[in-house]
């Protein structure tokens, strides 16, 4: 009988451990737009329902608005205007999208200074206001 209740606690702790997985970013330098003002920003099209590797569902909402922050080495990094964009995991974190080719390829994480790869990439439709 206690065999059977360490296997139940054991399974439990497994599944608990494979909710919380960690949003994997590598370190990434931001280089600014080196424009005088604020480039004009930019719409979402349509609906975008994305998966991240963590197993969480995110949407990005149609006429949501983004205005071109810089680029990283993976591609051009867009972040909401008047709105809070944040990926989960383990933690919760802000997140910029990074676009190449109109695909989004993943997501520029302000306060770690990090790129977080999609695993399965989506592609972006923008319009201008």
């Amino acid at each position: 009988m206690k065999f059977l209740g360490a296997q139940y606690v054991c399974l439990l702790l497994a599944l608990t451990l494979t909710a919380c997985a960690a949003v994997q970013h590598a370190p990434a330098r931001l280089q600014p737009l080196a424009l005088s003002g604020q480039p004009a920003p930019r719409v979402l099209a349509q609906e975008t329902r994305i998966t991240l590797d963590t197993g969480y569902t995110r949407t990005l909402k149609a006429g949501g608005r983004r205005r071109a922050a810089g680029t990283v080495d993976q591609g051009e990094v867009y972040r909401p205007v008047g709105d809070v964009f944040t990926l989960e995991g383990a933690h919760i974190h802000e997140a910029w999208l990074v676009v190449r080719d109109g695909v989004l390829i993943g997501f520029y994480l302000p306060a770690e200074h990090g790129f977080s790869p999609l695993g399965a990439s989506a592609p972006l439709h923008f319009t201008n206001p």
